[in-house]
C-alpha cells in the first residue's frame, strides 16, 4: 500500500490528531502521509475541509479552555526562594498557585472587544458660512436637551462643526488675499 495515500482511515486519524493538537504537522505524521496530500485534499473534497475546519476549531477550544485554567485556577509551581527550592517540614517542596493575568486579559478581549463607537444620526443643518455654526450648535444642544444625541457625542460633533468652520474660514480667507493680491497687480505700472 502507498505509504502516502490518503485513505478514508488516515483522514480519521489525520482529523482526530489534527483536532487534539492543532498541528497539520503533527497530524500528517500521526496519519503517516504528507503535507501535500492532505491540502490537496482540503482544495478539492468539501466534507474534508469542513471536518478540518471543525478540527481546528475543537483545537482551539481546547487551546482556549488551558488558557482560562491557568487564568482563573492558576496552575502549582515549586517555590523559590534566593535560588533554592523552599520545602515543607517533610521535605516535600512548597507549591504555590500561579495565575496568568495576561491570559486572562487575552480571553477577556477576544470574548469582549473594545467597544466601538455607534454611529450617530443626526441631522445637521447645512454649514455654508462660518456664520451657519451657530444654527448647527443650537440643534446640537436641542438635540441633546431631546435625548437624540449623548453630550459627548455633541461635544464630538461640535468639534465637527468648529473644524469645518475653520476650513470654510481659511478658504474665504483665501479668496480675499488672492482678490487683494488682484488688485495690487492690476494697480501697478
Amino acid at each position: 500500500m502507498n505509504k502516502l495515500k490518503l485513505t478514508k482511515e488516515r483522514q480519521g486519524r489525520f482529523l482526530e490528531a489534527l483536532a487534539n493538537t492543532g498541528s497539520v504537522t503533527a497530524a500528517v505524521a500521526v496519519a503517516n502521509t504528507s503535507r501535500t496530500r492532505v491540502y490537496e485534499l482540503r482544495k478539492t473534497d468539501p466534507a474534508f475541509a469542513s471536518a478540518w475546519q471543525e478540527a481546528e476549531e475543537i483545537a482551539t477550544d481546547r487551546l482556549e479552555d488551558e488558557a482560562r485554567r491557568r487564568a482563573v485556577e492558576g496552575i502549582a509551581e515549586p517555590l523559590v526562594s534566593a535560588g533554592k527550592l523552599v520545602r515543607d517540614d517533610d521535605g516535600q517542596p512548597i507549591l504555590v498557585r500561579r495565575y496568568s493575568d495576561n491570559l486572562l486579559l487575552a480571553l477577556l478581549k477576544a470574548r469582549r472587544p473594545p467597544r466601538r463607537e455607534r454611529s450617530v444620526r443626526f441631522q445637521l443643518p447645512a454649514l455654508r458660512s462660518a456664520a451657519d455654526a451657530a444654527s448647527a450648535i443650537a440643534a446640537l444642544t436641542a438635540g441633546v436637551g431631546a435625548g437624540e444625541v449623548t453630550p459627548g457625542e455633541a461635544a464630538e460633533l461640535s468639534k465637527l462643526v468648529e473644524a469645518y468652520v475653520k476650513a470654510l474660514e481659511a478658504g474665504e480667507f483665501d479668496q480675499r488675499l488672492r482678490a487683494v493680491e488682484a488688485r495690487n497687480d492690476a494697480t501697478r505700472p
